[in-house]
């Protein structure tokens, strides 16, 4: 089969035209607008009235997993009380039982729509389903988020992600793709180097986003490339991080290079409740996507650091309640609120502190985030994985391996996908082991950079 990015530009063209067209209409239905008021309505909510929507929300979504999936079919639950108790009778759902049986939480009640994958903290692949009632809802939120800053409706946007939309081995005179219906411009993330820098430059000069979201480290070397040529992004309101681990330093160069202000953004492609930060460095977690627990010493609580343990509101599909995210975060504070200057009535954080960082060095000296997603997340026979880079084409990955898989087909399978994503061969030793070590937090380091060690950097 020809793969995506060999294809002729017009037909890759017609098809990202054609999946954004079905995608904007699964966005953006009845839900998506009953949601949307509803957060304009809720936004003075008071943490007494939040918890009260919350339980009410809750009991809704605990009736429908329980007559429509198999995890959750032997669950009595009752709801006398208020929301702490309602919730404290479900255990913690931890990332492997979600993992190694995911069709026992699929709700066969809601109409699957779309299937999302994502390698998670553990390096091992994961494919969750969604519907579009769920769906419709994030996108209000996200919506929303841009509205706070300015955005106009169906304003020009640019996306950066490890898609692969055109050949990374290749020079090629349009790395990017055009999607109508989103008035979004897919570019890219592997063409951002000085052979492309005039063609992007030009697109993006005459394209005039308002918005720039994606990995951070994309971003910043899409800013550089401008800079590089002289051109400032005067159109840009907003530039919106997610997955990767945002420093102090590239928010900092971010504003700069761009004069818009960073917002970042807290999700997971499983569907959980979602963070965002606001333009005056406010992280508000968004009540009305779920409700947000920490973890900490075995024990749950609705304020402090720990570790982010979830029920959310816009995973109808396949139910996420009191999930277990892996993730790790500073201060939470849920009963004491006030309004922040955007407008919002939220509980906050101080700082995600846990994503794993996910980052490799290309030839050329660039940096690649969230390598593992971009390659390791649709593999078959790959329960778990750690990479090693040792040199810009040396690499060793730590594997276990599904029952019966045949680990050098996984082993073909791995080089294939890193270098179709890096655009050069590279040589690749493959240990199968029964286990791999997880670090001091029992959470697994998705990549050891021993080339930046070497440097003295940060990994």
């Amino acid at each position: 089969m020809i793969k995506f990015e060999k294809l002729p530009y017009s037909l890759r063209w017609i098809l990202a035209a054609g999946l954004g067209l079905k995608l904007s209409a699964g966005r953006y239905g009845k839900e998506y607008s009953r949601f949307a008021k509803f957060l304009k309505d809720s936004a003075h909510y008071q943490p007494s009235e939040q918890f009260e929507w919350q339980r009410k929300e809750l009991l809704r979504l605990v009736n429908s997993a329980v007559s429509g999936t198999a995890h959750y079919r032997d669950f009595a639950l009752s709801f006398e009380g208020n929301l702490e108790a309602a919730l404290s009778q479900f255990p913690i759902l931890e990332k492997r039982e979600l993992r190694s049986a995911p069709e026992q939480f699929f709700n066969s009640d809601v109409k699957k729509w779309l299937v999302s994958a994502t390698s998670g903290t553990s390096g091992s692949p994961m494919k969750v389903e969604h519907c579009k009632f769920s769906m419709q809802r994030r996108f209000a939120l996200l919506k929303q988020h841009l509205e706070l800053v300015g955005v106009s409706k169906n304003a020009p946007s640019i996306r950066l992600s490890g898609r692969i939309i055109c050949d990374p081995a290749s020079k090629v005179s349009r790395p990017w793709l055009y999607v109508p219906s989103e008035n979004q411009l897919l570019l890219s993330s592997y063409h951002l180097d000085a052979e492309h820098q005039k063609v992007i430059c030009g697109k993006l000069k005459s394209f005039a986003p308002e918005v720039i979201d994606g990995y951070s480290s994309g971003v910043l070397e899409t800013l550089r490339l401008l800079a590089g040529a002289g051109i400032k992004p005067d159109s840009l309101k907003a530039i919106v991080t997610t997955a990767e681990t945002l420093s102090p330093a590239a928010r900092d160069e971010l504003e700069s290079l761009s004069g818009a202000k960073v917002l970042d953004y807290y999700a997971a492609s499983e569907g959980v409740p979602i963070i965002q930060q606001c333009q005056f460095g406010v992280y508000h977690v968004r009540w009305e996507s779920g409700i947000f627990e920490v973890l900490r010493d075995g024990q749950a609580s609705f304020e402090g650091d720990g570790e982010l343990v979830t029920t959310s509101f816009i995973q109808d599909r396949t139910p996420l309640i009191r999930y277990r995210t892996g993730d790790y975060v500073k201060g939470l504070k849920t009963f004491t609120q006030s309004r922040c200057r955007c407008g919002l009535t939220t509980p906050t954080i101080d700082e995600v502190e846990g994503r794993i960082e996910d980052m490799v060095l290309v030839r050329g000296g660039k940096r690649m985030g969230m390598f593992t997603y971009r390659t390791l997340k649709e593999i078959e026979g790959l329960r778990e994985a750690q990479v090693i880079q040792r040199d810009y084409g040396d690499f060793c990955v730590k594997a276990v391996l599904a029952p019966a898989s045949e680990p050098e087909a996984v082993k073909s399978a791995v080089k294939e996908k890193f270098e179709r994503a890096l655009g050069y061969s590279i040589s690749l030793e493959f240990l199968e082991l029964d286990e791999i070590p997880k670090g001091a937090n029992g959470k697994l380091r998705l990549v050891v950079n021993e080339m930046l060690k070497k440097d003295g950097g940060q990994e």
